[in-house]
């Protein structure tokens, strides 16, 4: 598989299990009950494809993130490579939308895991919240403080008497 081509398909990937937890999410209560186990079945399938897909790939954006401390604390001081961050915050996400998926099944059978799955399913949504803002700051964060500083440059401010009133 060409890199374009894995590189759509881990969008579509991206896709499916952003859609399934925010249905899942949305329809979280008694009314919805039927769509909500659909879409939570459809977020644990999504991992289950990601982490077998991972375990067979060799190289390229589907290879399963193994990241080590010692070895991002390197990277990252050396600043070189992709940041270590991304394995981490892969493997947070899956391991805490994984789990949230996976307690969502057995509380279907199981009335205590209710609350955990419930917790689980809101911690992830702040590992979403993090993955989110890393990706924006990393991704497009630099070219648009670059180009703010670059508009802000020509910008002059003299105070006058009648811009102080």
């Amino acid at each position: 598989m060409s890199p374009k081509t894995q590189q759509v398909a881990l969008k579509l990937w991206h896709a499916w299990l952003a859609g399934g937890y925010l249905v899942a999410y949305v329809t979280a209560d008694e009314d919805t009950y039927s769509m909500h186990l659909f879409a939570g079945y459809a977020v644990l399938a999504a991992v289950v494809v990601r982490l077998l897909a991972g375990a067979m790939a060799t190289s390229g954006p589907w290879r399963l993130p193994r990241p080590r401390i010692g070895d991002s604390f390197v990277r990252l001081a050396a600043r070189k490579g992709r940041n270590p961050l991304f394995a981490w915050f892969a493997v947070a996400l899956l391991a805490g939308i994984g789990s949230a998926a996976t307690l969502g099944v057995f509380a279907d059978a199981t009335a205590w895991l209710e609350d955990p799955h419930g917790a689980m399913a809101e911690a992830s949504l702040w590992v979403i919240f993090g993955h989110i803002a890393f990706v924006t700051v990393m991704r497009g964060g630099a070219r648009l403080l670059a180009r703010a500083k670059d508009a802000l440059s020509g910008f002059r401010f003299v105070a006058t008497k009648e811009t102080l009133r």
